[in-house]
């Protein structure tokens, strides 16, 4: 039987609750995100490949938040560092493990989209590959 491909999303937002101290993590937004900042959302997006021993190379998306437009940034960075540090030891989770990590864009503020950008909501959004094999 060939492995189960990790739970990727799982192995992502544990890294980063687990880095993140004092910011809401999550793979989806919130309904009632204004008293969630600040919010950091990481979730698997379209792309990406897996083989039949269960190497899963996944493209993620992060978006940081905060109702300030340096702390959003600083949210943004340090969201990167702790992913990448996550991928470097190999971050264990239930089902697999986090491997390798690769910068695709960003993080950038992004000023379009849902929820609405204003002075009090700034967001940064980058793309990250990240490599997770099964346990």
């Amino acid at each position: 039987m060939r492995p189960v491909l990790p739970d990727v999303d799982a192995l992502v937002v544990d890294a980063l609750r687990e880095g993140l101290s004092g910011a809401t993590v999550r793979v989806m937004w919130p309904d009632v995100w204004p008293d969630r900042l600040p919010l950091v959302v990481a979730r698997r997006v379209p792309g990406g490949s897996s083989n039949p021993l269960g190497i899963d190379v996944a493209l993620i998306d992060v978006q940081a938040a905060a109702m300030d437009r340096r702390e959003a940034s600083r949210l943004a960075r340090v969201a990167r560092v702790v992913l990448a540090d996550a991928c470097l030891r190999q971050r264990q989770g239930s089902d697999g493990y986090l491997s390798r990590f690769e910068d695709v864009t960003g993080p950038a503020e992004i000023r379009a989209g849902e929820p609405t950008a204003g002075p009090d909501l700034f967001r940064f959004q980058a793309t990250y590959r990240v490599t997770a094999r099964p346990i």
